[in-house]
């Protein structure tokens, strides 16, 4: 089978030069035979969704988290807090030992 094809059959790219660049960046010349490179092609799309621009992963990180065969499904999400100063982590923490009697 032609995986560049396939995937633009099953509009993973939009064209050969995308398939390829895929191609070339998941290693599936590596793998033995088209259900592998299959598997780890689809695990690239799960990671970088064609539709959500805004919050997907860099490229290059959803190649790593599909040749290594992490599925993102099997992901917990996390929430960062991002934009809490020194202060409001203090008062967090106060009140949380306040809460708890954890002095």
């Amino acid at each position: 089978m032609n995986i560049i094809q396939w995937m633009i059959e099953n509009r993973i790219a939009q064209n050969h030069r995308q398939a390829a660049n895929i191609a070339n960046g998941l290693k599936l010349i590596d793998l033995p035979d088209d259900t592998a490179r299959i598997e780890r092609v689809t695990l690239y799309r799960r990671w970088r969704p064609k539709t959500d621009r805004k919050n997907q992963l860099p490229t290059w990180q959803a190649f790593e988290l599909a040749i290594a065969g992490i599925d993102p499904a099997g992901v917990v999400d996390r929430q960062m807090f991002m934009s809490m100063t020194d202060e409001d982590w203090q008062e967090k923490i106060h009140a949380d030992l306040m809460n708890t009697g954890e002095w």
